[in-house]
């Protein structure tokens, strides 16, 4: 099979179309499918090279009747169109790297081969998990919306990072297996603890995860549970965290504001095995009995001048 077969085959269609077919296909300027299809993550193309398919011309006129329904502002189609691009380029990155190990010791001709016999079930399969998954997550993103607070129109948010202590110094000693390994169960397990208390991973730094919750006492567990995990397991490094809480911007699924640098900075300051957390977190949890706050130095970090960290343990832990 030709590269260019097996390009239809995954895209549903062949590549016989230019942008300028594609733009007039659907009656608008080049100039603006252009637009769309940039900020779906997708590199520009030369005006003559056949790189487009008919779903593409299907795909343009759902997102320009979205636009024109009244149901999404028209403004914020390209908003829309990054985020998804953003998000699905890494789903379909992570994908791609589970068979890519699956494909070891074979052949270019070899691995074709099996992509090809592999796609007619599997592609529609991974189509039907993903639009399954989006849903639930579309849900879930809802409910939280509407669940939470807000100050000026932005959600009160409690923001965590929980972080691997000497991560770079112990990756330059590890081989690239153990590296993989780490990375995977320190992401998954963290993720899992996020989620089960109802909060969300915005996204993963290599060795770092933010994340946030609707509320502080779920952020402090998520940070207090992932100390005890790594500080009993032999195999994972130690971490330290930092927790925040306020009002946040969201935006592409990302989060902004002074809760997410406070959170970040905190982490900085905390020792291997601790969490620190900032002066709104310890008020909110002041009067709960399962934590003792120990109010610590001032000191001045990128960005504050003066930061008044609160060490955060289980009433249970001796100080």
């Amino acid at each position: 099979m030709e590269q260019d077969d097996l390009e239809a085959l995954l895209l549903g269609a062949p590549c016989e179309l230019t942008r300028d077919e594609v733009a007039d296909a659907v009656g608008i300027p080049e100039l603006q499918a252009r637009g769309l299809w940039t900020a779906m993550g997708f590199a520009e193309v030369a005006p003559h090279e056949k790189a487009f398919t008919t779903r593409d011309v299907e795909a343009l006129r759902t997102a320009l009747a979205l636009g024109e329904s009244g149901l999404v502002p028209a403004d914020t189609i390209l908003v829309l169109a990054r985020a998804m691009g953003q998000e699905l380029a890494r789903t379909a990155e992570a994908q791609v790297d589970v068979f890519r190990q699956a494909s070891q010791g074979l052949t270019l001709e070899e691995s074709v081969a099996q992509a090809e016999a592999l796609a007619p079930t599997l592609l529609p399969m991974l189509e039907q998990l993903v639009v399954h998954v989006w849903r639930r997550q579309f849900a879930a993103a809802t409910a939280r919306a509407f669940a939470s607070a807000d100050i000026d129109g932005q959600p009160v948010t409690a923001v965590g990072f929980v972080d691997l202590v000497d991560f770079t110094r112990s990756s330059q000693q590890w081989d690239a297996s153990t590296l993989e390994r780490t990375l995977e169960r320190f992401e998954r397990e963290t993720a899992l603890r996020v989620t089960s208390v109802g909060g969300r991973v915005v996204k993963t730094l290599g060795d770092a995860v933010l994340f946030v919750t609707d509320d502080p006492g779920s952020a402090v567990e998520v940070a207090l549970q992932t100390v005890d995990a790594h500080h009993v397991d032999d195999e994972l490094p130690d971490v330290r965290a930092g927790v925040a809480l306020g009002p946040v911007l969201v935006r592409l699924g990302d989060v902004f504001g002074s809760p997410v640098n406070l959170a970040s900075r905190l982490t900085d300051e905390a020792r291997p095995r601790t969490v620190l957390v900032d002066k709104a977190v310890m008020e909110a949890l002041a009067d709960d009995g399962s934590y003792d706050l120990k109010r610590l130095r001032r000191r001045s970090v990128r960005g504050y001048r003066s930061l008044t960290p609160y060490l955060l343990r289980r009433t249970s832990v001796e100080a």
